[in-house]
């Protein structure tokens, strides 16, 4: 970058370097970067645009830029991702979370309402990643709590943070360890489970564009070798939790009917329903139960 650049300058180079290093959307990708670095919205930056660019925050500017052509996750760069409104931390500890996550908190808020209406609600969630699922839920749903679980210590310490940020460290509980395992003791007190398990099938994780497959964590990514490991594994587990009233999974867009008939196979179930995500892509499973 050469010194005695306005900020107008500087978005323009680093537009014409991203759109030279083949991205998809330059001015939005260098504006996004730019209100970040400069900590503005985007009224300010375009009334600032005449102005100097800051020479103390140069040499990040370049490190930054540098980050998006290799690749990286711009959500990863600048620390944070929108999720149902709200401001998420993330880094490469956990999956950025995606809008197609956001239908399945809304639908687990429609039908749970639906189900106990005011009433004091229990949710059990495996995959905690940044906590966006469990902490939605409980600010959309005052009279609810969330358990939460995560193999990854480095995931969860982001998940607090985010819960500390919007004062709900009270009603979401999170636990380290694999899948229900640490759930299985206090498994009587929860009405509803959900989850956004790992679905991507071997031969699909050869196939993820580079800014998933190298940045993201594969931990939250690969789910075996068709992508159904995770489901066959809490099925089986949640056959045995006596109040179980609603079931709710994230899937892939080819894996409705191979997982509508694994929620199908829990005793007890009245009813299975695949949905759509905007696309129109099969994307999450939803599982009624009689107790």
């Amino acid at each position: 970058m050469h010194t005695g650049q306005t900020i107008r300058e500087a978005f323009a180079g680093a537009s014409s370097f991203l759109r030279e290093r083949g991205s998809d959307s330059p001015e939005f990708e260098a504006e996004l970067l730019l209100r970040r670095l400069l900590r503005m919205n985007r009224t300010q930056l375009f009334m600032k645009m005449a102005e100097p660019f800051p020479a103390d925050v140069a040499l990040e500017w370049s490190k930054w830029l540098e980050r998006r052509v290799e690749g990286e996750p711009i959500q990863y760069i600048i620390g944070d991702q929108e999720f149902y409104g709200r401001m998420y931390e993330v880094n490469p500890s956990v999956l950025i979370p995606r809008p197609e996550t956001e239908l399945l908190v809304e639908g687990v808020l429609r039908e749970g309402k639906r189900l106990f209406g005011e009433e004091e609600v229990r949710v059990a969630e495996v995959g905690t990643g940044s906590g966006c699922i469990s902490i939605s839920l409980v600010l959309e749903a005052p009279d609810w709590t969330v358990t939460t679980v995560d193999l990854s210590s480095e995931a969860l310490g982001v998940a607090r943070r985010n819960a500390a940020s919007y004062d709900v460290l009270e009603r979401v509980e999170f636990i380290q360890g694999n899948l229900v395992e640490p759930l299985i003791s206090k498994k009587d007190r929860f009405q509803i489970f959900v989850s956004n398990p790992p679905y991507i099938s071997s031969d699909e994780m050869l196939g993820l564009e580079k800014q998933v497959r190298s940045f993201e964590p594969h931990l939250a990514l690969h789910g075996g070798s068709d992508g159904l490991d995770l489901y066959r594994l809490l099925c089986r587990d949640l056959g045995s939790w006596p109040n179980l009233r609603l079931i709710a999974f994230e899937i892939g867009a080819s894996q409705g009917e191979e997982v509508k008939r694994l929620v199908q196979s829990i005793p007890g179930m009245s009813k299975t329903e695949i949905r759509r995500d905007y696309a129109g892509l099969d994307r999450m499973v939803f599982g009624w139960r009689h107790v």
